[in-house]
This record gives C-alpha cells, structure tokens and sequence, in this order.
C-alpha cells in the first residue's frame, strides 16, 4: 500500500492544487490524470519509494513482485493506463502444466481454462456441464448476481460436485479470493469473463515497470519518506493509501467495506525450468505458475515461480503446505537458487460482497461531506477488481478533482 497503518502527523503548506496522499499505483495514476488536465499535484509517499504494493524486489539477480502479479488485457487498468499513452509490455502466461487434486493427484492440463474440459479429472458428463457453464458465462449480465453469492451463482449453474470444485477453483484464481460465502458472483463472474477472454499478461521486469512509467508523466511532484497524518490544508485531496483502515485513519470516517482476501506466498527461483510452468490446485486451494519468462525477471538461464495459497476465513498460512505442493509440482530443491516467503499479505484491501449489493456496494470515490476530498483503492467504486478497481477509483478520483476545482478559482 502507499503509506503505512500507522501514520505520523505531518502538516504540510498546499503548494498544489492537488495533495495525493499515497504513491502506490493508485496514487501515481490519480496524479499523472490531473497532471495531464494542467493541475499541479504533490504525491506524499510515506516509504521512500514509490509503488506500494506495486513494487518489485530485487534478490541474488532476480525481480519479484509482491506476490504473483497479473494484468488483465481487457480490464479497466489496462484502459486507464492507454489513455495516459502507457501501453505496458509483457507476455501471457504459458497455462501448459497440471491440476492437482486431494494434495495427491496430478492431472494434465493442456492450455487455458477452457482445456480443464480435456483433463482426465472429468468423467463424460462432467465435461458436459462444465462446457455448457463455460460457454455461456460470456452471456452472464455480472450485474444481475451482485446480491448473489459466489458459492450460490456455482451451485445454481452445476449440480455436479466435480464441476462445481473446478467453478471454484477458477474464481479464486481470477479473483484471488477464498471467500465464496461472500464474494459477490458479479466480481466472480466478470473475472471469469476477463480470463476468458484476452486473458492476462505477465509484466516484462515486474510491476515496477508500471511504477516507473506512471512517475515519468510530467507535471507531479513527490515527496517520499513523507508520512501524513492529518488532512492537508489544500484545495483537493486524494486519499490513496491503500489500505482502507488507512484511509479511515487519516479522514476520521468509517467505511463500510467487506473483509479483506488474503494469500501467503513463496517465490522460489530456479536454476533450470520447472517441470510444468502452471500448475493449479482444486485442494488444496493453490497455484503455482512460472513467473521469470517475462523479460529482466531472471538471471539468464534461470527460472522463477511462484506458489500461492489463497487463504480462507479457517486456514491460517503455514509454509509447510506451500513447500508441499512445490513438491508436489515436481520443484527439484537442489535446483533453488532463492526464495522468498511472504507469510500473509492482502490480495483484495476489501472484497465486494453479496450482502452489500456486489461492486455497487462498494464505498465511492466521493467522500461524504467532505467536499474536494476523494478516495482510491481497491476497495472503491463500482468498476472493477483488484488492479482494475485501483485504476477505475483514481480515475474517478482525477475526474472528481478535475470538476472539483473548475468550480473554484486555481492557486496562485
């Protein structure tokens, strides 16, 4: 995230016309939008780099981001990033590899999601219905099941126990969330539709890649190492610190959000290919992909991937379970040249729950009775998940700023 839960008071003199409070890739894209509309913008980062969860590491030659990172080609990130003339480079993931069920049994899985309809897993009649889910998903309004539960929306499509694990295993891959009881189907859904569809991209040196071409957009001044722990006195302020305990910190508000979806990971990098470059878990509730295709993620001749455990409201991380299922993927420990374990970390600040209404519950970008103060996250508007919604709620953040200060004269 872009500053920290506990923040410091820190005053600062509005020398912009817009304060963002925060330099994750929200904040850097709601700076680099109202700095292209002509509006001088100040970025406070508390850390003293930007990117928050966008950053990417740098160990023994190779770059790892903060947990398995993809951009999704027909999502509202990578729209709001072309229209700042950003065009993100990267190639999709090879999805050749295996499935893993009972934490014993492996599979082959030749391609995409659409392959799982080839696997040996399935009997006749299971790959019957599972196709006629999959081939009519793209003929799902996702806006019609936001009161809809994930695991309701599966169990209403299939009858099947089989199909419905598989239904479930693709949404926790799509939405990186292991709450079906309170996932909204319309998040599920419309992930679905996305992988689907174009599919996503593995970015070329990691997510810092995006971090560095949002800050390259002229017009914004930053202030790392600056943590803020009370409103500035500007004319406009965008809040997008991240995580929304954060933002409810700094503005005295309580937002009425869903729980957050969490992953423990362990990035492993290898001295040769792994055996299968995918591999998914229908139980446990993992995946493992390769990572270090994408160019500059490796050193040359070497490999990287990643295994995440999508956790659950009962499971708490534990290593042991990801080793497991490295070995489990046919990962040679003799060939591990690095690693890295991240024992909890948020994929989703906030999901979008059933019992809220889906993405139309969520918190807007507007803050109730505070004019000229906006916020960012994950976790706002009504438009998109995960990075997708990041992008959509800074530009409907930039948008609001923009209109917020045409109606008032501009700094001198």
């Amino acid at each position: 995230m872009g500053m920290n839960d506990n923040v410091l008071s820190t005053s600062h003199a509005p020398t912009s016309d817009v304060h963002v409070i925060g330099g994750g890739l929200g904040g850097l894209a709601a700076a680099a939008l109202v700095a292209r509309a002509g509006r001088t913008v100040t970025v406070h980062e508390a850390r003293g780099r930007l990117g928050g969860r966008g950053t990417t590491d740098r160990k023994d030659g190779f770059r790892l981001n903060q947990g398995p990172h993809a951009l999704y080609r027909a999502g509202e990130a990578d729209r709001v990033l072309r229209s700042l003339g950003i065009t993100p480079s990267g190639h999709a993931p090879n999805l050749r590899g295996a499935m893993m069920a009972d934490g014993e049994r492996v599979g082959l899985s030749p391609g995409g999601p659409l392959s799982l309809l080839r696997s040996p897993m399935l009997g006749g009649r299971d790959k019957f219905e599972l196709a006629s889910v999959l081939a009519g998903v793209n003929r799902v309004d996702p806006s019609g099941l936001a009161s809809v539960s994930a695991r309701e929306w599966v169990e209403q499509v299939s009858s099947r126990d089989r199909v419905r694990e598989i239904l479930h295993t693709v949404i926790r891959l799509a939405t990186y969330t292991n709450l079906p009881d309170v996932l909204s189907a319309d998040v599920a859904v419309m992930q679905v539709q996305l992988a689907l569809g174009k599919g996503v991209i593995y970015l070329d040196r990691g997510w810092e890649q995006l971090v560095e071409m949002l800050a390259q957009v002229p017009g914004v001044r930053y202030e790392r190492d600056d943590h803020v722990g009370e409103m500035p006195d500007a004319p406009c302020v965008i809040v997008a610190t991240g995580s929304p305990r954060a933002a409810a910190n700094l503005l005295g508000v309580q937002f009425d959000i869903g729980p957050c979806a969490e992953v423990s990971v362990l990035d492993v990098g290898l001295a040769q290919r792994p055996r299968h470059g995918f591999v998914l878990g229908i139980d446990p509730p993992m995946y493992l992909s390769n990572h270090g295709f994408p160019e500059g993620m490796t050193p040359q001749g070497a490999s990287l991937v990643s295994v995440a455990e999508y956790l659950s409201a009962d499971n708490e991380p534990d290593r042991n379970r990801l080793e497991a299922f490295l070995a489990h993927a046919g990962i040679d420990a003799g060939a591990i040249m690095t690693e890295r374990y991240l024992h909890r970390m948020p994929a989703v600040s906030a999901i979008a729950t059933a019992e809220a209404g889906g993405l139309r519950g969520r918190p807007r970008s507007v803050t109730k009775g505070r004019p000229g103060v906006f916020v960012v996250g994950d976790w706002v508007g009504s438009r998109g998940h995960l990075l997708d919604a990041v992008l959509a709620s800074a530009e409907d953040a930039a948008l609001g700023a923009i209109s917020y200060l045409e109606r008032r004269p501009a700094m001198r």
